[in-house]
C-alpha cells in the first residue's frame, strides 16, 4: 500500500476544520478527524449512536443508516438538541458558577408548565415532577463539573440522544440585554460546533463503518477475508449491513420505548424552551480509507453483541467497551501501516501485539514482564509515527501527543486493559469484564467454538495473545525471533481458562476439548 493510500480520506469532501488544522496536527493527519483526549467512554458510544440515528439530510431522511449523501456538498447530519429535557433533568445538579439567572428562571417556569399538564392536587403534581426528574437524572451518562447543557444522557434510547451544546457563559455575562430565555435560546449563546466533549470520536467510528459499506468488495477486504484466520467473517459479510442497522435500530427505538415516549412528551410540553434558531447541521470529518479493515472487525463485533439475548443495558455496556477498544485498535492499525520498522505477525492483519498477563501476576514473572514490554513497544510505535508526520516548525507537538499518543494510555487505563493507573510497571492485562467482552464480541450468540479457535480469533481481531501459536508469535514480536518459542513454552495461560470458567463461558467436553460459548 502506497503512502498516499494509507492516508487517503473518506469521505473525500469531509470537514477539514478551520485553518486546515488537519494539515498541521500529525495526529489528525494520521488517524482522521478526530480522536480527542477529553471524550469519555460513554460519549464515544453516545456520539456514535447519535450519528447513526440522526437524519443525514435536511429533509429528515437518512436516519438509522450508514449511507452518506452523494452530492457535492460537505456530508453532514442533523442531530437533536434535547435542550428542554436537559434543562428539566440536569439544571439542579449542574455547576453553580454557570447557572445564569435566565436559566434559573426558565427552569422554575418549566417546572410550573409541567405541573399544569399533570392532573391531581398540588402535592401530587410536585411529587410527579420530582419522580420524573429523578428518573431522567438517573440516566446521566456524564455529569462531572459541567454546565447543565453539556451533560450527556446514557444512550439507552433514541429519545435521550442529544448533540453537544456549550453555554458561552463569559459572553452571556457581558450582555446586559440578556434578560429572558427567548433572548438566550439561540446558537449565539448555546454553541453547537465546539466538539469539546462529543469531540468527533464517535463520529469517526461511525465513518469507519460507513466507509466499509461504501465499498464492501474492496481489495483490502478481499485480502483480509482470504486469510484462514478470518474465514468466520466471510460467511456473514453479505448480510452484515442489513443486520447491523436492524439491531441498532431495535435497541434505540424498541427496547426502552416507554422511556423515549416520556422524553418526547416532556420535550413537547416544554417546546417554548427549545432553541428557536434554524436547525444547524454537524459536518462530518473524515477517516483514512484504509480503516475499512478495522471497520469490518468493528461492525462484525457490534453485530454479535447486538444480536444476542442480553438485556439492553448489558448490550450498551459491552458496546461502550467495544467503542473504546476500537479506538485503541484503530490507533495501532494505522500506526503499523505507516511504520514498517516492526516485524509482521502471522495470524493477525494488524501486525502488532498486546501481550496480556494475569491481573494477579507477581512482580518479576515472565508473562508480567512480557506484558510490560509489549505495552512499551506499542507506546514507542505510536510516538514514532507522530514524529514522522510532524511538519517542521508547524503545529503543536504537545497537541499531537495528547490526541494521538497519550490517548492510547488514557483509554486503555479507563477500561482496565492497562494497569496500574499510576506508577511503574504498566502492562496489558485482562480482567473478568474484558474477557466477557471478548467472548460476546467474537463469538456469535448461536455459536460454540473450541478454546484454541477462540484464542486464534482474539489474536486475529485485536492482536491479544492468550496462548498457543499466537503467544509464540507475540512473544517473538516483543523480544526476538530466537527467544519467542522458548518463552511461549514456559509461559502458563491457565489463568485465562480459569477466568473463562468462572465467567460461565467455558464448557469442558473432555480433558482435551473445551468450548467457548457466547454469554447471551
Amino acid at each position: 500500500m502506497t503512502e498516499e493510500l494509507k492516508i487517503e480520506r473518506f469521505p473525500a469532501n469531509g470537514d477539514s476544520g478551520e485553518l486546515q488544522v488537519d494539515q498541521t496536527n500529525p495526529a489528525i493527519r494520521l488517524y482522521g478527524r478526530r480522536f480527542y483526549k477529553d471524550q469519555t467512554p460513554v460519549e464515544y458510544l453516545a456520539e456514535f449512536l447519535l450519528v447513526f440515528a440522526s437524519a443525514k439530510q435536511e429533509n429528515g431522511e437518512g436516519c438509522y443508516q450508514f449511507n452518506l449523501p452523494t452530492d457535492d456538498n460537505k456530508p453532514c447530519y442533523w442531530p437533536e438538541d434535547r435542550i428542554a429535557l436537559k434543562l428539566f433533568s440536569f439544571f439542579p445538579s449542574s455547576k453553580l458558577e454557570t447557572r445564569h439567572p435566565v436559566h434559573q428562571q426558565a427552569y422554575l417556569d418549566a417546572l410550573n408548565t409541567l405541573k399544569e399538564h399533570i392532573s391531581g392536587t398540588n402535592e401530587e403534581q410536585e411529587e410527579a415532577v420530582r419522580l420524573l426528574q429523578s428518573l431522567f437524572n438517573g440516566f446521566a451518562g456524564v455529569a462531572k463539573n459541567r454546565t447543565w447543557v453539556t451533560y450527556s444522557f446514557l444512550p439507552v434510547t433514541n429519545g435521550l440522544l442529544a448533540r453537544e451544546l456549550n453555554w458561552l457563559h463569559s459572553k452571556a455575562k457581558k450582555d446586559k440585554a440578556l434578560t429572558n430565555w427567548e433572548s438566550a435560546a439561540s446558537y449565539s449563546y448555546f454553541a453547537h460546533d465546539r466538539h469539546n466533549f462529543m469531540a468527533r470520536g464517535g463520529e469517526l467510528l461511525y465513518l469507519q463503518i460507513a466507509n466499509l459499506f461504501s465499498q464492501e468488495n474492496s481489495t483490502e477486504i478481499h485480502n483480509l477475508l482470504s486469510g484462514k484466520e478470518y474465514q468466520h467473517l466471510s460467511k456473514r459479510m453479505p448480510e452484515l449491513s442489513f443486520k447491523l442497522k436492524k439491531h441498532l435500530h431495535s435497541i434505540l427505538q424498541e427496547s426502552v420505548e416507554q422511556l423515549s415516549c416520556l422524553a418526547n412528551l416532556i420535550e413537547s410540553v416544554l417546546d417554548e424552551y427549545k432553541i428557536k434558531s434554524e436547525p444547524k447541521p454537524n459536518y462530518f470529518g473524515w477517516v483514512p480509507v484504509a480503516s475499512r479493515i478495522e471497520g469490518l472487525l468493528f461492525a462484525m463485533e457490534m453485530d454479535n453483541i447486538c444480536s444476542s439475548n442480553l438485556g439492553t443495558l448489558d448490550k450498551l455496556d459491552l458496546l461502550q467497551t467495544l467503542c473504546c477498544m476500537q479506538v485503541l485498535r484503530s490507533l495501532c492499525f494505522q500506526a503499523r501501516r505507516i511504520d514498517e520498522a516492526e516485524n509482521d505477525t502471522l495470524g493477525f492483519y494488524g501486525n502488532y501485539v498486546w501481550v496480556v498477563s494475569d491481573t494477579e501476576a507477581n512482580v518479576g514473572t515472565l508473562m508480567r514482564r512480557m506484558a510490560e514490554i509489549s505495552f512499551q513497544r506499542i507506546e514507542d510505535l505510536l510516538y514514532r509515527v507522530l514524529k514522522k508526520y510532524e511538519i517542521s516548525g508547524v503545529g503543536s507537538h504537545t497537541e499531537a501527543v495528547k490526541h494521538g499518543f497519550q490517548i492510547f494510555r488514557k483509554i486503555s487505563k479507563e477500561i482496565g486493559l492497562v494497569v496500574p493507573r499510576r506508577g511503574s510497571g504498566q502492562r496489558f492485562t485482562l480482567h473478568q469484564g474484558l474477557l466477557r467482552f471478548l467472548v460476546a464480541a467474537l463469538v456469535s450468540p448461536n455459536e460454540r467454538i473450541r478454546l484454541t479457535h477462540f484464542y486464534q480469533r482474539v489474536f486475529a481481531h485485536y492482536g491479544i495473545a492468550l496462548g498457543g501459536e499466537q503467544l509464540t508469535v507475540a512473544l517473538s514480536w516483543c523480544s526476538n525471533e530466537t527467544e519467542g518459542g522458548d518463552y511461549a513454552v514456559s509461559s502458563s495461560t491457565a489463568w485465562v481458562e480459569e477466568a473463562l470458567q468462572q465467567g460461565g463461558f467455558l464448557v469442558e467436553l473432555s480433558d482435551a476439548v473445551s468450548m467457548v460459548k457466547h454469554p447471551g
